[in-house]
């Protein structure tokens, strides 16, 4: 007689604990999504900057494109192209600085910086 009314109980907490699983488990998700989308993008944009006839502007703003096509222009407001070396060999480096999606895409705090870079092409 004493078990009587327990188990509503129990699917509260049980519902509860599962739901934050599951929350957590799409939080994941969300920022591994974004860090895939800010390191494809910044490799996009440093192939495009490695290019010979290619100003660094033009990369910055096809990096930006393809952010706020996949993210949202608020992912792509800080983007630099830059020239760099790579284990001996010039290259082309696009940086790309976020605020950390701690909670969905917003952010609580903190700051998540994706780097790429290609190797710049010369004219023959």
């Amino acid at each position: 007689m004493g078990e009587r009314g327990s188990a509503p109980a129990e699917f509260v907490l049980v519902s509860a604990l599962l739901a934050a699983l599951v929350l957590a488990s799409m939080q994941v998700l969300l920022v591994g999504y974004v860090k895939q989308s800010l390191s494809s993008a910044a490799s996009e944009g440093a192939r495009w900057a490695a290019l010979v006839d290619v100003e660094p502007e033009e990369a910055v703003l096809l990096t930006r494109e393809l952010i706020a096509a996949s993210l949202s222009p608020e992912h792509a407001k800080n983007v630099v192209v830059s020239r760099s070396m790579e284990r001996g060999y010039p290259t082309a480096q696009v940086s790309v600085s976020t605020p950390f999606p701690a909670l969905g895409l917003w952010s609580v705090g903190g700051t998540l910086t994706i780097s790429a870079h290609a190797p710049l092409e010369y004219a023959r």
